[in-house]
């Protein structure tokens, strides 16, 4: 009698049959086609290595994403990717150190403990691009317009596409300003998570007006015209106005080359404020609570590895493209 159960797949691990694979496959092609008339390098990371090196530095956030078991061979501890970025990171500071620029791209898989949605994939395919050594923002403009070059290959529709800008300097830049305890950090960072207004409110009256700037930063969400906004709203503060400069430096040079698609600027995003260093971006479509691609900077990354420079870059799920094109 056969057992029913050697046919079931773990959860949030699917085969990929023949009509989907060829797409899969030709999708990827296409990409990294593109990526490579860009100059972007394509590089090959290996799917497992030391978890020591693998986590070091931000990639530690991923600790919990990530698989780990014991070398036979070695007797220590290796972790199956659960991220690209950290490995591109290692071969920008050790086995490209010596290029002033690097410009590099990949379509690999990585496998996470855990699904970011319900009934969601672990298994995915990541594809993106990662520059380092450009410290302006020339770096994120050719980052984010790969990303909706990725996205029309995809044959999604940009006109459907809305790009969500914000910039994690200013949020981190009005925590410094006003010298908050952890606890208080701790406390404003979960109100700016879940949009609370009420509870900021709360807080701020609790602090003694001592969160007025964040109160005006939470209001600050909509169109390009929300940085013109924030230059009137916001302490003027040298690290903030820069950051609007930049930020609106790039919304317009974006909007500019694809007027199809939807530019929306939310200044209280503080998501991912541990990983990232300055402008962020995520794409969106209609019907999709997530994100379809997402990226952003992240200066240092490369610091643990010994080459701590300016980096930016941007990742995607191919089978997720797969699936909504």
């Amino acid at each position: 009698m056969v057992n029913n159960a050697n046919w079931l797949l773990p959860e949030g691990v699917e085969e990929v049959l023949p009509n989907e694979a060829l797409k899969l496959e030709m999708l990827r092609r296409k990409i990294i086609d593109d990526f490579t008339a860009k100059n972007f390098a394509l590089v090959m990371p290996p799917v497992m290595e030391f978890a020591d090196a693998l986590l070091s530095g931000t990639g530690q956030e991923l600790d919990t994403q990530t698989y780990k078991f014991m070398d036979q061979q070695s007797n220590r501890m290796l972790g199956v990717r659960a991220d690209i970025t950290p490995q591109i990171a290692r071969i920008d500071s050790h086995y490209l150190a010596n290029n002033e620029v690097n410009r590099l791209c990949y379509a690999s898989t990585v496998l996470r403990a855990k699904a970011a949605e319900m009934g969601g994939q672990r298994e995915l395919l990541q594809c993106g691009v990662e520059i380092f050594g450009i410290k302006d923002t020339a770096a994120d403009k050719e980052v984010i317009a790969a990303m909706l070059d990725s996205l029309n290959i995809a044959q999604l529709n940009l006109a459907d596409v809305t790009l969500s800008l914000a910039h994690i300097d200013i949020y981190r830049t009005l925590v410094d300003e006003n010298n908050l305890d952890v606890a208080q950090k701790a406390q404003l960072h979960d109100i700016l998570m879940r949009k609370s207004r009420p509870d900021l409110i709360e807080l701020n009256n609790d602090l003694d007006g001592l969160l007025d700037s964040f109160v005006d930063l939470l209001g600050l969400q909509g169109g390009v015209s929300t940085i013109a906004d924030a230059k009137q709203a916001l302490p003027k503060i040298t690290a903030v106005e820069q950051a609007l400069v930049d930020l609106e430096d790039v919304a317009n040079t974006i909007q500019e080359a694809y007027p199809q698609i939807n530019i929306h600027v939310d200044l209280a995003d503080v998501s991912g404020y541990r990983y990232y260093t300055g402008i962020k971006h995520s794409a969106y479509i209609p019907g999709r609570g997530r994100t379809v691609a997402k990226g952003g900077r992240y200066d240092h990354i490369g610091e643990h590895f010994g080459r701590a420079r300016p980096a930016t870059g941007f990742s995607v799920d191919l089978k997720t493209l797969v699936k909504l094109a």
